[in-house]
């Protein structure tokens, strides 16, 4: 018997005894984090799924994993054997439908509540029985223990504020909702408050840990060992007080006749039933989710840094690659991954990765989120389409792009295709807009000249970046498949990334990614009509002009793409004057077209 199908076993035998008829796994730890340290992975361990997100469901006779389109194609290979079902989820195809429609009156739903957020705790309530059980610690033999990575400081020379100013500006926010407390579990807010790093969680430099702001103190609420003597007293200086992870549960329950604000999605149902019933809740957005995502003017200084030192190893990868392939040296996916580590690694301000590698050659790149593995990867020869998403944390930036290397000969259907993405890159890049818009509402324009020649992609076009933070952060979002809410207006300052795509089953992949910043429009024609933005390009890496067919642009995207690789060859060529081999395959990649 297939494993993981040995383990589903395993968990109806628990359900049976535990008197439930349904078990929701969500992909989360007690932070809800996006990725996950090897502890929480239990949605791999039931599964074999290694996807980043997805949901199972079971009952008694089936077993179902809901994933967006981004991983169907990953999700139908890596679920063979083990009886666990896909399910394409869409608008309509979610688990929460299907527990609508499946789930009889009276049958009761267990889960986890210390990694299912409040929101979705309460959504279930609405037409489920549902109970609070975890049972996969007594079946996880040698389950991994929670990570035991030291928490540093970020340095000063980096952040406009210290850790007593940005609360004091929480505070400020706090009041004006009647709040007395706040409670934060979520990781980057918690990080980017205190100035601190960490390396709890792969590719996000955050740790473990709560924070609850009270009126004259914080309590951070981390594993002791993890934090130095000094770092404690610098942070008592600050108002920061150090507590036991563990504590944090006997704090909650302490409270009385008090008011909590707390983000119902960012924080976890067990931690809210610990409260007391006095308790008064305020349920909105945290407000350092807004501090985060507006970036500052010594911020952005900084990421357009850390984009010239991203820039600057790529040009060196690239040269490299090209060279290499063309000396026919054996080469395959996983390679690509570590030799563009190597190169961002040269720089003094790299830290690590800012998510894993995706290298996908040929047919392998019309799998969004692919993820080579020696065993089974690709070598990179013959004709194709490489498709690079990759990025890095720097102490000055975090970093993401796509670009896609032309390997051989090219056909007239791949140019086009190439070409069609680049379009639609642009007509987003060159698109003005009026400041507070939803940005959701921008994805259209997007995806206009792939919908001309009936084509689409099924992912959002652009995420939230943090500033040596998460790779993926909130609130804005470039998806038309995101709701229209208050929390995704556009505001000057954030940092977003552009990245439309073609995905043909088995033949290629194309992805182009820019990371933006929100940017004001100096000077308006019209100022009646209130502020505009627009997306400034931040950057740095030339496109293929070799897959470019330049007949199907017109004139202003050809501007665009001219003023962009001007920008690039401007920033980047300073730096590789001693490199003659990067330098040149710079030079080459932004003449003027």
């Amino acid at each position: 018997m297939n494993i993981y199908a040995k383990r589903v076993e395993n968990l109806r035998k628990a359900m049976r005894e535990n008197g439930l008829d349904a078990y929701l796994v969500v992909s989360a730890d007690p932070h809800l984090s996006e990725y996950l340290s090897e502890r929480y992975k239990v949605k791999d361990y039931l599964s074999g799924f290694q996807g980043s997100v997805g949901t199972l469901l079971f009952t008694q006779k089936e077993a179902y994993l809901w994933v967006d389109g981004r991983y169907w194609l990953q999700a139908q290979k890596q679920l063979e054997g083990s009886g666990v079902i896909l399910q394409k989820q869409d608008k309509e195809n979610t688990f929460q439908n299907w527990l609508k429609k499946n789930l009889k009156k009276g049958q009761i739903l267990g889960s986890d509540f210390a990694v299912l957020n409040l929101a979705l705790k309460k959504e279930l309530e609405g037409f489920c029985t549902l109970r609070h059980c975890d049972l996969i610690a007594p079946l996880w033999d040698n389950r991994p223990s929670l990570p035991k990575v030291q928490i540093y400081a970020h340095e000063k020379e980096y952040y406009a504020l210290s850790a007593r100013e940005k609360i004091a500006l929480v505070r400020e926010k706090m009041r004006e909702l009647g709040a007395e407390n706040h409670l934060i579990s979520s990781l980057d807010d918690i990080a980017y408050l205190t100035n601190l790093r960490g390396g709890d969680v792969e590719y996000n430099p955050v740790f473990l840990s709560h924070l609850l702001i009270k009126q004259d103190n914080a309590l951070l609420f981390v594993d002791e060992d993890k934090i130095s003597s000094t770092l404690k007293e610098e942070l008592k200086s600050e108002g920061v007080l150090i507590c036991t992870y563990e504590s944090v549960i006997k704090e909650l329950e302490n409270l009385e006749n008090t008011t909590l604000l707390i983000e119902p999605a960012r924080v976890t149902a067990l931690l809210v039933e610990a409260l007391n019933s006095s308790v008064k809740l305020i349920e909105e957005i945290n407000p350092s989710t807004y501090l985060k995502a507006i970036k500052d003017v010594k911020e952005i200084f900084h990421i357009e840094n850390a984009m010239i030192e991203d820039g600057v190893a790529l040009c060196r990868f690239f040269a490299w690659l090209e060279e290499a392939l063309g000396q026919k040296q054996k080469i395959n996916e996983v390679d690509i991954d570590t030799h563009i580590t190597e190169f961002r690694a040269q720089s003094p301000f790299y830290v690590s990765n800012s998510f894993a590698t995706i290298a996908a050659f040929k047919g392998n790149g019309a799998f969004p989120h692919y993820k080579a593995e020696k065993q089974s990867c690709l070598d990179i020869e013959g004709d194709g389409f490489l498709l690079i998403d990759s990025g890095a944390q720097y102490k000055n930036g975090t970093t993401d792009i796509t670009r896609v290397v032309p390997v051989g000969a090219l056909s007239e259907e791949q140019i086009h295709d190439y070409t069609l993405v680049l379009k639609a890159h642009i007509a987003i890049s060159r698109t003005i807009f009026p400041k507070d818009i939803a940005m959701p509402l921008l994805d259209a324009i997007t995806r206009q000249p792939l919908w001309e020649e009936q084509l689409d992609y099924i992912h959002g076009t652009g995420h939230g970046v943090g500033y040596f933070l998460n790779v993926h952060e909130g609130p804005q979002v470039l998806s038309y498949f995101a709701p229209v809410l208050e929390k995704t207006r556009a505001k000057e300052g954030m940092l977003t990334s552009i990245e439309p795509g073609i995905y043909k089953a088995e033949k290629w992949g194309v992805r182009l990614e820019n990371l933006v910043i929100n940017t004001r429009v100096e000077n308006p024609k019209n100022s009646a009509y209130g502020e505009f933005l627009y997306f400034k390009p931040v950057t740095l890496c030339p496109f293929e002009l070799s897959c470019i067919d330049a007949s199907l642009l017109d004139e202003k995207e050809k501007k665009w793409l001219n003023a962009y690789h001007q920008k690039v060859k401007e920033k980047l060529a300073p730096r590789l004057q001693d490199e003659p081999k990067a330098l040149k395959w710079l030079e080459i990649r932004t003449k003027a077209i």
